[in-house]
């Protein structure tokens, strides 16, 4: 399971599923499917390598060097929202309940509702 640079940088799987998830400094997020190998899906909206990725039920959040966190519909591989407010990259995420948590270079951390940001 390799992204195309070569470079992932985070694996999660998805709780309860035999799939996965890489994040990458290609910008990209690859969804596999953890027991054939197969790439099911490659999530596109960071403009910077992703640092971090979290899955948490039928949500997947990253984290990038773009200062944003997106929040991924796991099922369709879409864009559920995108939130902005850190000064510097995005280094971690977490998931737990409707939050969020990022936290960021510029030394700050942020909690987030999942559903409206």
């Amino acid at each position: 399971w390799m992204h195309k640079d070569g470079s992932d940088s985070e694996a999660r799987p998805g709780v309860g599923s035999s799939m996965l998830v890489t994040a990458s400094d290609d910008n990209t997020l690859i969804v596999w499917d953890g027991e054939t190998g197969e790439q099911l899906n490659q999530l596109r909206g960071h403009d910077r390598g992703v640092n971090d990725v979290a899955w948490k039920g039928g949500r997947i959040v990253s984290g990038a060097g773009d200062k944003s966190v997106i929040v991924w519909d796991a099922a369709t591989g879409q864009q559920a929202s995108k939130l902005e407010g850190h000064l510097e990259a995005v280094y971690s995420v977490a998931v737990e309940g409707s939050r969020v948590v990022s936290a960021s270079g510029d030394g700050t951390a942020i909690m987030w509702d999942i559903e409206t940001g």
